[in-house]
């Protein structure tokens, strides 16, 4: 792996657990084991790590759901299948580093929210209308009201003022607000379909837990 790609990877791991406002450089270079000299030969400051770690987690964003599209034979198996990722995506992610980027980085709070605006928004209306297509999702959902709410509510789940870390866990949120929006859609058939896989969803879990 190369030196730059080193340092992406540590400060990531650095990131996400404590927050990125409390890491410093210092701490990266000593996580690595190189001087802190060799990281700015690298990168400007912290502001670029944070920058080019970004750019690399919505690139890997993409391939994700590409990949969760191609595997799914209907939109509810792939909302299904998309909670796994959702669990171990959230389950590193210190709730502060979301609110840290807001705060202390602008630019990369930039491409963020164009990476929300252009390609979140297209997958979850994408979604609906899907849904819809299907038979899963009710005919009668405004779809243009519900990706604006669906998009807020991922964000919301990272709020502290709302959900302290004290009470709440990220995970627990961000699935109980998607399982709230998926039922408030469904059609019949949809939920039966939607039971069916969260049911099986929980047997493969509890199979590989016993194993």
């Amino acid at each position: 792996m190369e030196i730059k790609e080193r340092i992406i990877a540590k400060a990531r791991e650095q990131f996400f657990r404590y927050g990125i406002k409390s890491v410093t450089m210092d701490d990266i270079a000593k996580e690595l084991g190189i001087s802190k000299k060799t990281i700015y030969q690298h990168f400007e400051d912290k502001d670029a790590i944070v920058y080019q770690l970004m750019v690399g987690e919505m690139a890997q964003d993409k391939c994700e759901w590409d990949a969760l599209d191609q595997s799914s034979n209907n939109v509810i198996e792939k909302i299904v299948k998309s909670m796994e990722i959702i669990k171990q995506a959230f389950a590193e992610i210190n709730p502060s580093a979301f609110f840290d980027i807001k705060k202390y980085h602008p630019k990369t709070w930039e491409i963020f929210q164009e990476h929300k605006q252009n390609f979140i928004k297209a997958s979850i209306r994408k979604e609906l209308l899907q849904g819809i297509e299907q038979g899963f999702f009710r005919a009668d959902i405004k779809v243009e009201i519900l990706v604006i709410m669906r998009m807020e509510q991922i964000e919301m789940g990272f709020d502290p003022q709302l959900f302290p870390s004290n009470k709440f866990s990220v995970i627990e949120v961000e699935l109980a607000l998607l399982d709230h929006y998926i039922r408030g859609i469904l059609t019949p058939k949809g939920l039966e379909v939607y039971q069916e896989f969260m049911y099986k969803a929980l047997n493969d879990k509890q199979l590989a837990i016993n194993y």
